[in-house]
């Protein structure tokens, strides 16, 4: 009789090589990460479960698997299995003297085994506090001995679970620590979240990706003799082979238990699933699908409770399907061996079925204590009186259960938990005092989890509930918060009535208390984002002097913050005053406060060129965002930034990089402003013209709200002038460049990127009435800092070829760039510095400017201009790079490397002086030289020296 599970581990033989190197490097001392991609069926556990085996004895070997999201899973449930591993191996006391008594307190949030839970007041260092202590568990009980840390099916990670396994990633260095974490690449559900976190992880020191291949036909046969027990036929190992891709599942499930090949399969893998289950004995059958709707693991002791058996029944029960390989054991818990198998038997339930065996769940979850940690015992409990159709029941668990997520941090699930509270309130029998609390409560609390979530249109709409349920005859505070959350959320949706929401929530706000000084915080970043800074002015004051009347240390900070928004663009002052804020948030533990610092900080860096100082301080900043748990909510903010300084500085690869971790965080449309532009940006540089018009297309389809109005139509407009441009559509990008002066006033200094774009196909298209406009614009414009002073320089560069190209204007432009360290707009302005010197008869000058044009477009990535500086320098005669190999060809009358470079200059008609400028030598050298190349190629003069190399091509022609 055939085995569901092969006894031989076919192929994979590189893999596991590497692992073992993997681990010998970890013995040594080193932290290694391994991913493990492959497709549903393709075998990463079975590879993990084979190297653990083979390593057993000579490391500790903890793991868990994430959990499917639509289960309402708990946070870091993979870190929890891993905790309760090491529990059962060490015991909680030997686990408690490597953390202390405070490490303790928080890892009681996890697991209750740890005593009693620490206190939290802010959300986001609870959760870096909690990150904190995990790692050094790890980092310590590792130094007895090398961890093999195993975290599984990371496609359906929660967000915390995300959050956590980054971290530990980047932080858990020369620790003899190996951790393996296994996804599936094809999970389309989570694919953007999953291709960032995969990116992360991977580009860690110590990280390697493996992907896991399709088994060839060789492997495919030992896979099967694995099975069967004996050589299958030739005929078998093509059929299965043909048919079942080399996909291990997918060839185990072609066997039968008779170990004969399968030949009527339905026309779905879940159908031939449940076919395989029903060949098993019909009480193990019965048993599986009461499993099922327990989750993807169930302990045993609780299985056995709710299907009335004792624990050698079960055993008994359980045993053929661990043998067709169905159900694995681990520890005292079974898995389904596959989501697919889960979820096919879970499907095959009718209601009647379902709501019986959720009811069986419910019942002994009620009545009894659970092996399970305390969140996901209240989650369990919800969802079964739910699945029950047990309203009070519901309402209660749930409650409870949205109350335990948000002390986790564990937004999402506090929204799913109170979506549940709402739903059962309709159908139960007088709910409020069930829970202490009216509906009206439920719906302001499901509003800020959704806020914190970053679920705003589902918030949007729990506030407009909330508030019809208010006693409007009656205004108080409780709608100032409901009115303070719509703002939040309407600011993040680009959606009007924000102004109008907290100026309305203060008027109800009257009295000096927290809500006041939080809305009046809000009000002002509303204000500043519409540049309205007078009246943000008026409010930071008296959010100042709140802040000093409560003293209050947060709405202090929250008052630096403001002033530092308004304080001198582009000034030490304002970067000063971020860092301040930064600094003093986090010391005071206020994680959102820190996070609006940090994204204030950067930005007034970038805009300032401070780039070095942006990228150096970001990317710590941006990791911060995720241990502060505000990485959806704010890490587009800090992202931007530091995406953006990679971008000028020409490191492209980093930019892209960060624009994908931005991307992939899914923010709402103001994040996205932020996350296209960057992408436009990127695709403009790299000459990806198709890329530029989809993100000029996810632009336009964002609401036009007044948050970021003025800046969308300044960047929609360039990115269309550009492209429109670069595709050689001169007409329509001069047509669009006509609408500037009728837009916009020039009174922001962010236009100036805008008007170089116009200005430039203005030229291009000998519009010298549009030239004149777009210089009437820039009359009185700020141009602040050294960024407005290159932009600047540049758009007055630019009007000058309407006439004749000004040299000495191109030239600044390019040394103002290459101070800031902008290689692209540095190499642009060379280029253009270049022609102006050809045109001028300096083709000395002009060549080594645009030699230096196209090394520095090159070294930065910029793709597009470095094409224009090679048609112009092939328009101009201008040889771009020197062939070494052709040039000793081209010398035979023995003239010196240097003479060659002499000569070319000579034939170029440059004097003694210019020759000297060019080379870096002297005047009298340079003589010399020309001397010596006369004498040599035996002509009397220079004229007739440069006729002769170009003559026997000794040289080209610069």
């Amino acid at each position: 009789m055939a085995s569901h599970i092969s006894a031989r581990l076919a192929g994979r033989v590189a893999e596991l090589e590497l692992m073992e190197t993997a681990f010998r490097q970890v013995s040594g001392g080193r932290q290694r990460t391994i991913l493990l991609g492959a497709e549903a069926g393709g075998g990463k556990s079975r590879l993990i479960a084979e190297f653990v085996e083979r390593v057993r004895d000579r490391a500790l070997n903890l793991g868990g698997a994430c959990i499917e999201q639509r289960e309402c899973a708990l946070p870091y449930a993979p870190f929890t299995a891993a905790l309760l591993e090491l529990v059962r191996l060490r015991g909680i006391a030997n686990v408690r003297s490597i953390i202390g008594a405070e490490g303790t307190r928080e890892l009681a949030w996890l697991l209750p085994e740890f005593g009693e839970v620490s206190r939290r007041v802010d959300a986001g260092t609870a959760r870096a506090r909690l990150f904190e202590v995990l790692r050094k568990l790890f980092e310590e009980i590792a130094r007895e001995k090398p961890l093999i840390l195993a975290i599984e099916d990371i496609h359906w990670a929660d967000q915390p679970t995300s959050d956590l396994l980054r971290f530990l990633t980047a932080r858990l260095k020369n620790v003899p620590v190996l951790l393996i974490v296994s996804y599936r690449p094809e999970d389309l559900n989570f694919a953007s979240a999953l291709r960032a976190m995969v990116a992360d992880i991977v580009r860690t020191d110590g990280a390697e990706l493996v992907r896991l291949p399709r088994l060839n036909r060789a492997e495919v046969a030992t896979q099967l003799e694995g099975l069967l027990g004996h050589s299958p036929t030739q005929a078998m190992i093509n059929q299965v082979h043909a048919r079942g891709s080399g996909i291990p599942l997918f060839t185990e499930a072609l066997v039968d238990q008779r170990g004969e090949l399968r030949t009527h399969l339905p026309g779905s893998l879940s159908d031939f699933l449940l076919r395989a289950g029903r060949e098993l004995p019909r009480a193990t059958w019965d048993v599986l699908r009461t499993a099922a709707l327990g989750g993807s693991r169930i302990a045993h002791s609780l299985l056995c409770r709710v299907a009335g058996r004792s624990n050698l029944a079960m055993a008994e029960l359980l045993r053929p399907a661990i043998a067709a390989g169905i159900l694995v054991p681990d520890g005292d818990e079974y898995a389904f061996r596959h989501a697919l198998i889960h979820e096919a038997i879970r499907n095959d339930l009718i209601v009647g079925e379902v709501i019986a065996i959720h009811r069986a769940y419910a019942e002994v979850l009620e009545n009894g204590p659970v092996p399970s940690h305390r969140i996901w015992h209240s989650v369990a409990l919800a969802r079964h009186w739910h699945g029950a159709g047990e309203a009070e029941r519901t309402l209660t668990s749930a409650w409870q259960a949205a109350a335990e997520a948000a002390s986790a941090l564990a937004y999402p699930e506090q929204l799913q938990m109170l979506k549940l509270v709402l739903d059962a309130w309709p159908r139960a029998e007088n709910p409020a005092p069930l829970i202490r609390a009216d509906r009206s409560r439920v719906l302001e609390l499901a509003a800020d989890a959704a806020c914190w979530a970053a679920e705003a249109e589902e918030g949007l709409a729990f506030v407009e509930e909330a508030l019809n349920e208010l006693d409007q005859g009656r205004l108080e505070e409780r709608s100032a918060a409901l009115l303070l959350q719509r703002a939040m959320m309407r600011q993040q949706g680009l959606l009007p009535g924000e102004i109008t929401d907290l100026r309305c929530a203060l008027g109800i706000a009257k009295s000096p208390t927290r809500l006041r000084a939080e809305t009046l915080g809000q009000l002002c970043r509303a204000l500043i984002l519409r540049d309205e800074c007078a009246e943000a002015r008026r409010f930071g004051e008296e959010l100042y002097r709140l802040a000093e009347e409560l003293d209050d240390e947060e709405y202090k900070i929250e008052a630096l913050l403001v002033d530092a928004h308004l304080a001198a663009p582009f000034s030490r002052a304002q970067i000063d005053g971020f860092g301040n804020a930064v600094a003093r948030a986090k010391c005071a533990g206020f994680g959102r406060l820190e996070v609006l610092g940090s994204a204030g900080l950067l930005q007034a860096l970038y805009e300032a060129g401070e780039y070095t100082l942006a990228i150096d301080a970001g990317q710590t900043l941006f990791a911060r965002t995720v241990e502060l748990g505000q990485a959806r909510y704010m890490g587009v903010a800090v992202g931007s930034p530091l995406c953006r300084s990679f971008l000028v500085t020409g490191r492209i690869t980093k930019a892209v990089e960060i624009c994908e971790k931005i991307a992939a965080l899914d923010p709402l449309p103001l994040g996205l402003v932020d996350v296209f532009e960057c992408q436009a940006e990127i695709a403009l540089v790299l000459g990806d013209l198709e890329r530029v018009a989809d993100a000029v297309r996810s632009l336009h389809s964002l609401p036009y709200g007044p948050q970021a109005a003025a800046r969308c139509a300044a960047s929609l407009l360039r990115f269309e002038i550009e492209r429109n441009g670069a595709n050689g559509e001169l007409e329509e990008a001069v047509t669009l460049a006509r609408t500037v002066p009728i837009k916009f006033k020039g009174n922001d200094c962010f236009l100036w990127p805008l008007l170089n774009s116009a200005v430039r196909v203005a030229v291009d298209a000998g519009q010298k009435d549009l030239v004149r406009q777009l210089a009437d614009l820039t009359t009185g414009m700020r141009c602040d800092g050294a960024v407005g002073d290159a932009e600047s320089l540049t758009f007055h560069a630019e009007t000058s070829r309407a006439n004749r190209s000004d040299l000495n204007a191109w030239e600044a432009a390019a040394d103002a760039w290459a101070h800031l360290s902008q290689p692209a707009r540095q190499a642009y302005a060379l280029m253009r510095a270049g022609t102006a010197a050809i045109n001028a008869g300096k083709r000395a000058a002009g060549a080594a400017h645009l030699r230096l044009s196209a090394e520095t477009a090159e070294r930065s990535g910029a793709r597009r201009l470095l094409e224009q500086v090679h048609a112009l320098a092939a328009r101009a005669r201008v040889r771009l790079k020197v062939d070494e190999e052709r040039i000793v060809l081209k010398a035979p009358h023995g003239l010196t490397d240097r003479e060659l470079e002499v000569l070319r200059l000579v034939a170029a008609g440059c004097s003694n002086r210019q020759i000297a400028t060019d080379l870096f030598i002297s005047s009298k050298t340079a003589s010399v030289h020309v001397s010596n190349i006369l004498g040599k190629l035996a002509v009397p003069t220079r004229s007739a020296a440069a006729a002769m190399a170009h003559r026997l091509h000794i040289v080209d022609p610069v």
